[in-house]
């Protein structure tokens, strides 16, 4: 899966949802959703079901920590190693 169209359709979502649109001030890759205050707790549970919903993947409650949750750069990464095929590099 090519990383650029994930990260892009996680920031369209993050400014429409959380910004109410306004993109003045882009959301990079590596900032902080929580120390930006972007996201609240609540917005954590509405961004996992957008993620569950959108990549077609299963998302536990112990895989949502700030490591995989809190930038664009980790939801990325954390989604295309969900997505990977069970049998890669085995």
């Amino acid at each position: 899966m090519d990383a650029e169209p994930v990260k892009e359709a996680l920031r369209r979502f993050i400014v429409e949802n959380y910004l109410a649109g306004d993109a003045s001030d882009p959301v990079g890759d590596d900032d902080s959703f929580l120390k930006k205050g972007i996201i609240d707790s609540i917005g954590v549970i509405e961004l996992t079901q957008f993620v569950q919903e959108r990549y077609g993947i299963k998302i536990e409650v112990k895989e949502i920590v700030p490591e995989n949750f809190d930038t664009i750069r980790g939801l990325e990464k954390y989604i295309s190693f969900k997505r990977m095929p069970k049998n890669a590099g085995a």
